[in-house]
């Protein structure tokens, strides 16, 4: 059915069932007021009764029939009274009354009568009865009359209610109207959103031409978001979306999958050579700058490309394996294209596997733990540890946080394994207080995707409220690479974390695409100077330049520095001189399980 011939249905439903709600509303009430007018009328008569007995006792006592005549032909004023029979005490007639037939009507036969006795009494004794017999008629009119008064009355009522509403109801029809259209499409570019591309991928499916699905995604677009603000960024979405919808052919599909992310179905499906020439073309148009109040914005794209039904038959499987390939084309580098092959089917399968592995790992419980490297100061004193996860595979064994870390955090099981890591944490603090040892404070790392939805930070702040992790124990590094999108709002996960008193430190310092306006951005305890580099510092000129300039600039905005990955003694030395705070490496201890942290706490070397 059509949606506007449904809202019509719909809307003539609505009415029946309000006029429906206000007849039976108004028949309750015209049944409570028959039942009044009809008490009323009877008391009324019985009232009319004993006042006429009472004149006629007399007649009846002396048995004069011209007196009770005369007595009762006083009943003619009243148009009701239609009979009146006055009868001895023996139950003889003494006289009657009847109303001229000509007064009567073929309604008054309908409406009925109603009758009443009264007995006729003198000096207390009881000498005969009168009896009246009325028209109901003048009654049931005036039920008519109230009956559509009151209809009248909600009739207009309802009118009013209706036309007061009238603003209302267009309201909800463009709030409906709206609700329908976010389901299905993009607010910001207008683009058919994920869920609706599905529904394009099954019915594409189902021809016998095939398709192509195409997964684009917009390279280093955090970085303009950071540098020129997100309404800079969303009018790079919104001409990226006019440019694929310039370059669509006809029967083809173009959506917006998440951020910078968007896709184009191609109907029929292309050959390998003509899908090469199209996203030739698609990426040149695509890359072009983008003059935006003032300023050229480069653009750089990335493509994945799958054939459909040939390597995809339902469209979670097509999603998943464009996705792998655009990703396997980003590992190429900018403004690359790779099409799906049974190579990235195989790595995405493994990828699949290790994803349900770790999920099954996260319900065992018994397969992750933590590591602990420690943190040095110049005299080789620990003053702190930072907190690596590890994961024992029960067949694959060490499986390594390179490789499950990010699918994690693709996957969203970053969530879990986050808070999974907190419990481990709090269990190996417990289990070293209860040795007497007293642990210096402990940082773990804290990915965006854990705190990216409200739900996800609501789960982390209870999880860090009920296992009581205080700020004097726990600390966060945030990866500076992450890009924590939220710190420009004054509700920011990072701010509400120093709001309760938790430390912060930048991890991987000067590998991100935006150092500098990092730190002005998030005031930090720490500073941690990535790995990259602090090796071989002593003999590079330029990474000790490097070096020596964050060291300085980190103690003007009074942080902390602690270097990364130092393994050898000149190096050591160096970072000493700079004045570098802490230091961390395998020069000086490789992470260690929980067992040995009360060792190095005692003052015992580390076990190699």
């Amino acid at each position: 059915m059509k949606p506007a011939l449904a809202d019509t249905f719909e809307r003539l439903r609505e009415l029946i069932v309000a006029l429906s709600a206000l007849l039976a509303f108004a028949l309750v009430l015209s049944l409570l007021q028959y039942l009044r007018l009809q008490d009323r009328q009877l008391k009324d008569l019985q009232t009319q009764a004993s006042i006429v007995a009472q004149t006629v006792s007399a007649a009846v006592v002396f048995d004069s029939r011209n007196d009770a005549s005369e007595s009762l032909a006083a009943l003619q004023q009243s148009p009701a009274i239609v009979h009146a029979r006055l009868l001895r005490k023996d139950g003889s007639v003494l006289t009657l009354y009847a109303r001229l037939a000509a007064e009567e009507s073929r309604l008054d036969e309908l409406a009925g009568s109603v009758k009443v006795e009264v007995p006729v009494q003198a000096d207390g004794r009881r000498v005969g009865t009168l009896a009246l017999e009325a028209r109901r008629l003048p009654m049931w009119l005036d039920l008519a009359q109230f009956l559509g008064a009151t209809l009248g009355t909600l009739v207009a009522t309802a009118a009013l209610a209706w036309w007061l509403s009238k603003r209302l109801r267009l309201q909800i029809k463009e709030v409906e109207r709206r609700t329908r259209y976010l389901a299905r499409f993009d607010a910001l570019t207008d683009l058919p959103n994920r869920e609706h591309m599905r529904h394009l991928l099954e019915r594409a499916l189902q021809q016998d031409d095939g398709a192509t699905l195409l997964i684009l995604d917009l390279d280093d677009f955090k970085q303009i978001n950071d540098q020129h603000r997100h309404a800079t960024g969303d009018a790079v979405l919104q001409a990226i979306g006019q440019r694929l919808r310039l370059l669509s052919r006809p029967g083809d599909q173009v959506a917006r999958l998440s951020a910078d992310e968007f896709a184009m179905l191609l109907v029929p499906r292309l050959d390998d050579e003509a899908l090469r020439n199209h996203v030739a073309q698609l990426q040149a148009e695509l890359t072009r700058p983008l003059l935006h109040e003032g300023q050229w914005l480069p653009l750089h794209v990335c493509i994945g490309a799958v054939s459909l039904p040939d390597h995809a038959h339902d469209p979670s499987e097509a999603m998943r394996c464009a996705d792998a390939a655009m990703r396997h084309a980003k590992q190429l580098g900018k403004d690359s294209f790779q099409l799906f092959t049974p190579q990235i089917g195989e790595a995405l399968r493994q990828r699949i596997a290790l994803e349900h592995d770790l999920l099954a790992a996260l319900s065992a419980g018994d397969q992750l733990s933590l590591a602990y490297q420690p943190q040095y100061d110049a005299r080789r004193r620990i003053r702190g540890f930072e907190a690596l996860a590890r994961w024992q595979h029960p067949q694959r064994g060490w499986i390594s946080p390179a490789e499950f870390i990010p699918v994690a955090e693709s996957s969203g099981l970053i969530v879990d394994l986050g808070l999974a890591m907190l419990a481990l944490l709090r269990r190996d603090l417990d289990g070293w207080k209860a040795r007497g040892l007293n642990c210096p404070l402990v940082a773990i790392n804290l990915s965006w995707e854990q705190c990216r939805k409200p739900q996800h930070r609501d789960r982390f702040l209870q999880q860090l409220k009920s296992l009581q992790l205080t700020p004097a124990e726990i600390e966060f590094e945030l990866t500076e690479s992450a890009g924590f999108e939220d710190i420009d709002k004054p509700d920011s996960f990072v701010f509400t974390l120093q709001g309760l008193g938790y430390s912060l430190a930048i991890d991987d310092f000067g590998t991100g695409y935006s150092s500098l306006a990092y730190l002005r951005r998030i005031r930090c305890r720490k500073l941690k100077i990535d790995r990259l580099f602090v090796h071989g510092l002593s003999t590079n000129a330029d990474s000790r330049t490097l070096v020596e300039s964050m060291v300085r600039v980190a103690h003007a905005m009074h942080m902390l520095v602690v270097a990364e990955g130092v393994e050898l003694p000149a190096d050591e030395a160096a970072l000493i001189e700079m004045g570098c705070d802490l230091m961390q490496g395998f020069g000086f201890c490789k992470p260690v399980p929980p067992q040995q942290v009360a060792a190095l706490l005692s003052g015992e070397p580390p076990q190699p």
